[in-house]
């Protein structure tokens, strides 16, 4: 995570065990919906089209929410910013409002010197399937050569 690329200093997403979730909740139904699309090939009419039809907005609807939710949140540190992608939303944090950061139940939690605290459910205990301490303590050590060196170690 120590080389800087475009000003990506580090990205962390959801947990092995989140995106694998993720990938089930969005495929599991995809299949359901091919083999439905199938079954419409050996009974064309209206009735088999119409399920088809049915299981596909299902599944569409279960991939939206696979990736809304899991697949796409992500923390990404740059030189210049934290971007934080939760599932409620994006939120640009510039480091000079960064005063700490920690760990919660809901992800690495950053505080700003405005007293607001801004989450990144990347790092999330639920999102991950498993502890995040390790993976937070790369985030922390990042984020403490930011603020108080200015440069990564």
């Amino acid at each position: 995570m120590d080389d800087v690329r475009d000003g990506v200093i580090g990205v962390w997403r959801v947990g092995w065990s989140g995106r694998l979730m993720g990938y089930v909740l969005a495929a599991g139904p995809a299949c359901g919906a091919l083999s439905v699309w199938l079954g419409v090939l050996s009974h064309p009419d209206a009735q088999s089209a119409g399920d088809a039809g049915i299981a596909t907005a299902v599944a569409l609807g279960f991939g939206l929410i696979a990736w809304w939710g899991l697949l796409r949140v992500r923390l990404e540190l740059a030189t210049d910013v934290i971007v934080m992608v939760n599932p409620w939303g994006t939120q640009r944090l510039p480091w000079s409002r960064v005063s700490a950061v920690s760990l919660g139940n809901w992800g690495a939690q950053f505080h700003t010197t405005d007293g607001f605290t801004y989450t990144a459910y990347a790092l999330c205990d639920l999102a991950g399937g498993t502890r995040q301490d390790e993976r937070f303590a790369d985030v922390r050590r990042l984020v403490d050569a930011q603020l108080h060196g200015g440069q990564t170690l």
